[in-house]
Parts: structure tokens; sequence; C-alpha cells
């Protein structure tokens, strides 16, 4: 077997450069802007998107004003402090289940 020739030349006439002699020329400018640009380019299309998101579906009018929250909010803080929760759902949901389960298997823990 003999030795394979390797072009040293493209077909156009321009030289190629050797695999060393690339390596010696870092370039971290150009990996830095590339890095730069890409977050620039990312954060200006979210920020187009809202904008465009914002003239096709305008925000309605809100339903209550800002009185009518502070009432609501005033109205469920008592019913905390009665001992009423008006946020808590009903009994028999999942998430009732689940702690009604969670402290059976506690409980069995302590056995062991």
């Amino acid at each position: 077997m003999g030795l394979v020739s390797v072009e040293t030349s493209s077909p156009d006439g321009i030289p190629l450069i050797d695999y060393e002699e690339c390596l010696k020329e870092r370039k971290w400018w150009c990996f830095l802007l590339s890095s730069i640009f890409t977050f620039i380019l990312g954060l200006l299309s979210v920020v187009l998107v809202r904008i465009i998101q914002s003239f096709v579906f305008p925000k309605g009018e809100d339903q209550n004003s800002e009185e009518e929250k502070q009432r609501m909010k005033d109205e469920a803080k008592k019913l905390r402090l009665q001992g009423q929760n008006p946020d808590e759902a009903p009994e028999g949901d999942f998430m009732s289940e689940a702690k009604d389960w969670s402290r059976r298997r506690q409980g069995t823990q302590g056995d062991r």
C-alpha cells in the first residue's frame, strides 16, 4: 500500500489550511459575538411577540374595581379568622383524599 496524496489546495485554487495551523489562531471573539447576537435576538423576538399579542388580543376592562377587590379580600380574611376557609375545596376531592391517606400512613409508621 502506498501513501495517499493529500491535496494542498482546493479545486478553485484556494490553499487549504492545515489542522494545526488553524488551531494556532483562536477566534474567541467570533464565539462571543455569536453568543451575544443569539441572546439579543432571543430577547427581541420575545418582546416583539408580546407587542404583537397586545395589539391583536387587547385586554378587556377589569371586571372588578380596586374597591371591589379590596372588599373581597377583607371578606375572605374575616371568614378565615372565624375558622372558615372560602378558598378551601369541598370535602371528597382529590387533595382531601390525599391528605387523609397521608395522615393514615404517617400514623402507621410509628408502629414499626
